[in-house]
């Protein structure tokens, strides 16, 4: 999402890989701060701008590091039309309708994509900070369940992004911004797309990309331009 962000405004930045067992320590030495404090607890993307002229600008949380982002490098929003709140509202039912069914479909097969120390962290983590273990989430026989909640949830996103083109004065090949560039929820979307693309069960985006008159799969398409990471 972040360094979607980025490339849409064009701000010049360079990417610092971490693995699992490395963020806490990296982030907290570089005066990143952790996300929730009660229990510190270290997640990325973080980010250090070193451009303001006072002091870098050290910050982690996507939508706060966003909010950032906007405002100080504004020229190319991705809340078009002053549409915050909106834009808000579609990445809330974003959250409920794709990315809650998703965790048990991506979570335990993300183990495909990772090796080594970053693996054996993994292994190590999630059930203590899931509340279940990786090989309990998308068993057998819940299968065919899960994957109906998916449909579900994406029926419902489809059925919000049709309300929502319906409204607009002028076509736009977005799903969520009336502009040529896309928005906030078309970023978000995406991102939990290549999230389950890579890292949900085997076959898994091929069959996802072609549900709805394969509108998310064009999705994926278009934000590959924004996709890169330097």
């Amino acid at each position: 999402m972040v360094p979607k962000r980025l490339e849409s405004s064009e701000v010049p930045y360079t990417t610092r890989w971490l693995s699992y067992p490395d963020i806490a320590d990296k982030l907290s030495s570089a005066g990143v701060p952790p996300t929730r404090t009660e229990k510190p607890f270290y997640t990325v993307p973080s980010i250090i701008d070193q451009s303001s002229a006072k002091s870098p600008v050290h910050l982690a949380d996507s939508l706060v590091i966003v909010n950032y982002l906007e405002k100080t490098y504004p020229s190319r929003t991705i809340f078009p039309c002053g549409s915050r709140d909106i834009q808000l509202s579609y990445n809330e039912a974003i959250h409920k309708h794709v990315y809650t069914p998703m965790i048990p479909m991506a979570v335990p097969n993300t183990v495909r994509i990772l090796d080594g120390r970053d693996l054996e962290f993994y292994r190590a983590t999630r059930k203590d900070f899931l509340g279940v273990a990786l090989e309990d989430m998308f068993p057998v026989h819940k299968q065919a369940s899960l994957w109906r909640d998916l449909q579900k949830g994406l029926d419902e996103i489809s059925a919000l992004v049709d309300r929502a083109q319906g409204q607009r004065k002028c076509a736009s090949r977005w799903l969520f911004s009336p502009n040529e560039c896309p928005s906030y929820a078309d970023f978000v979307l995406g991102s939990m797309f290549i999230w389950f693309k890579m890292a949900g069960p085997e076959g898994g985006w091929d069959r996802v990309s072609r549900w709805h008159g394969g509108r998310w799969g064009r999705l994926l398409r278009e934000l590959q331009p924004y996709s890169q990471v330097r």
